[in-house]
């Protein structure tokens, strides 16, 4: 069983937008940290480098970003090749308007368009990437792909200014018609690019409504990423969607969430915590898709732990990866009976 790192683990100490040690993060209305066990980068720091430090000192194989961090196509050749010497795995991501109407998706492949990632533009409620079209930030994303030696991209729609299930304009009906539509026109330059695109449900569609849309354009170059806890953010049981997607994943995030059915405000809520201590069944989940994967050997198991910035990241991903790692053990020693 393979395991990685999401980036996005290391958010409030890494991420130069949201980084707790920041002036602007005074206006967050967060609590700074009480304790940091791994110290932050350096702001001259090459950021995909620290991280990739960071998945080699915990001994993990993949490491899941998004590409932007990269910055240009010759910066991404160099950092593949240095995860390559290093034997990890690198996966890449990309936020994109897949909703977006014809006149804001454009075209891959229009001639003079341009894209790239602004970290001055970034925050935590708007990705950082601009360009002409949607399109071409996605076809953008897929170049830098291909040159950093990332074989699979996700496509990541959820932004709070985005349409989602739950938004009455366009209907649900015809936003997965057009994210079926827009998917569609990237798949001829990622198949040149020898890049797998994978929708990933972001808590914002349910995997059920995505599966749609993949069985709807049957490519190969079309999979999932599934985020095994947002599930619960759209009212979808965890287990049903790890067995409606199981043949179609190619990677999982993996976190864990607690559902507290009551607040002090009357309504429910759900909570961040290490995996083990909330209420998703991850190692069911992992279960249900090395059982029911086509190539469950090939699949990327990145933790994302989230936390509040007060809390120290590096506990819980310690703690984390101590679950992640029991499971593996139980499970390889019932697979040798």
């Amino acid at each position: 069983m393979r395991f990685g790192l999401s980036a996005d683990t290391y958010r409030w100490i890494a991420y130069p937008w949201m980084r707790a040690d920041r002036p602007a993060f005074r206006a967050t209305s967060h609590y700074a940290p009480h304790i940091l066990s791994v110290d932050p980068p350096n702001p001259e720091a090459d950021l995909p480098d620290w991280l990739l430090d960071r998945v080699r000192a915990h001994g993990l194989s993949a490491l899941t970003m998004d590409l932007g961090l990269l910055k240009n196509r010759d910066r991404a050749s160099a950092f593949g090749t240095r995860c390559a010497d290093a034997g990890v795995q690198l996966l890449g991501s990309v936020s994109v308007n897949l909703v977006a109407g014809p006149h804001r998706w454009g075209n891959a492949a229009s001639k003079g368009s341009t894209a790239h990632f602004d970290q001055e533009q970034a925050s935590s409620l708007q990705s950082g990437w601009t360009g002409d079209s949607e399109a071409f930030i996605a076809a953008t994303a897929i170049r830098l792909a291909a040159d950093a030696g990332a074989s699979v991209l996700s496509l990541v729609h959820g932004q709070p200014d985005r349409p989602n299930r739950y938004s009455p304009r366009p209907i649900l009906a015809d936003q997965l018609k057009r994210i079926e539509s827009n998917a569609r026109t990237l798949l001829p330059l990622a198949a040149d690019m020898g890049v797998t695109l994978a929708l990933e449900p972001h808590m914002d569609y349910r995997c059920a409504e995505f599966v749609r849309v993949i069985e709807a354009v049957a490519s190969p170059n079309l999979r999932l990423v599934l985020d095994v806890a947002s599930p619960l953010a759209v009212t979808e049981d965890p287990l049903d969607a790890a067995r409606l997607v199981a043949p179609y994943v190619v990677a999982t995030h993996l976190r864990d969430m607690r559902v507290q059915a009551l607040t002090e405000v009357a309504t429910g809520a759900l909570f961040h915590t290490p995996i083990g201590e909330g209420h998703v069944p991850v190692d069911r989940i992992l279960d249900i898709l090395h059982d029911r994967s086509a190539e469950p050997d090939a699949l990327i198991h990145c933790l994302k732990i989230v936390t509040r910035p007060e809390h120290d990241v590096e506990a819980w991903l310690t703690a984390s990866l101590a679950m992640v790692g029991a499971y593996a053990s139980r499970k390889s020693s019932r697979d040798a009976r």
